[in-house]
């Protein structure tokens, strides 16, 4: 639970008021913020546990966020034990315009390579709840099956991002590289000058590079 919190308050920058929601495996299946609680001010009392078929095991009094169904999807996969799901502005931006799939497409950086992957999964316009989540799998399914991994940054249309890691480390340092990327993307928007794709393909090989990622 200490774990969930951390994870809590180091992305709540990136949401306002009761935005965003978290996540984590347990034995059980999983703990996720209570509807209507605030990121920034997370306690454990604002962690509602489930099984994996959605059946409420504890905190009775509350309900778990509306978002519980692709947390279950995505908590799924193997080496996935954590989700943070927030509103960065800047990548929000981006999201909401027609620059959306060259974002999702082309990196600018190295670290955006190693920490984003060389590409992010993109998930179409959906209504939050049921309708998102089936949106959100039939899009992780085709990108893994396209891409042959899973995705490191999935993004979501008109609506915010989703980091999925096996520490809470891989989630904090996605999202705080993809806002990154977004303004830096934004800055660069008069001239942009993207990574080639061999130049993307040596930074995801490349054995340091690795170790770097090994230590979240």
């Amino acid at each position: 639970m200490d774990d969930l919190i951390s994870l809590s308050k180091q992305v709540s920058k990136f949401c306002i008021g009761m935005e965003g929601n978290i996540s984590a495996k347990t034995n059980s299946g999983l703990l996720i913020k209570a509807s209507g609680a605030r990121l920034n001010s997370l306690s454990i009392d604002d962690l509602v546990e489930f099984d994996l078929v959605g059946n409420q095991l504890s905190n009775l009094s509350k309900r778990g966020s509306m978002e519980l169904s692709f947390h279950t999807f995505l908590l799924g996969f193997d080496n996935i034990n954590y989700i943070s799901h927030t509103h960065p502005t800047n990548t929000l931006k981006i999201l909401c315009s027609d620059m959306i799939e060259s974002f999702a497409s082309n990196r600018l950086f190295p670290d955006q390579v190693v920490f984003n992957g060389k590409k992010s999964c993109l998930v179409p316009y959906a209504k939050p709840g049921d309708e998102l989540t089936k949106m959100i799998e039939i899009s992780v399914h085709s990108f893994i099956e396209t891409e042959g991994y899973f995705p490191k940054l999935i993004l979501l249309k008109n609506h915010g991002i989703i980091t999925c890691g096996k520490t809470i480390g891989e989630c904090i340092i996605s999202t705080e590289m993809c806002e990154k990327s977004a303004e830096i993307f934004m800055g660069a928007g008069l001239g942009v000058s993207f990574l080639s794709d061999s130049e993307s393909n040596d930074l995801v090989i490349d054995k340091n590079e690795k170790y770097r990622q090994g230590l979240l």
